[in-house]
């Protein structure tokens, strides 16, 4: 089946602090989410988490790229939560909704930087 999406994702495992992000649904929450990614890329990332936020949610990104020991700052939009059978936990996909030009660079460095990389 042909890739539909507009980014190349790579595989990979990084940190990720989520919290709500300004003018998201759960503004006045104060839940904050330890997590790790599945796959990333320009556009967003897909996460592994125990406790999902609600489709729609704007969200605080934190991200550590493991190889550099980098943290990437953005605001995402929760665009799709699925729960992985049995095993209490969720599979979260992430659109990124604002990134500064500084960790945007940051990011394709990460991405289309690795060695050995097929987009």
């Amino acid at each position: 089946m042909k890739e539909r999406r507009k980014d190349p994702r790579i595989n990979e495992e990084n940190k990720i602090v989520l919290s709500p992000g300004p003018g998201g649904r759960r503004r006045r929450s104060k839940k904050v989410c330890c997590c790790l990614t599945r796959d990333i890329s320009m556009g967003g990332i897909r996460v592994l988490t125990n406790a999902p936020f609600e489709v729609g949610s704007r969200l605080d990104v934190e991200l550590t790229l493991t190889r550099s020991k980098t943290i990437v700052r953005a605001v995402a939009q929760v665009r799709e939560v699925k729960e992985l059978s049995g095993k209490n936990s969720y599979d979260m996909g992430l659109e990124f909704a604002k990134i500064s030009p500084a960790d945007e660079l940051v990011l394709i460095e990460h991405i289309y930087g690795r060695r050995g990389h097929r987009a």
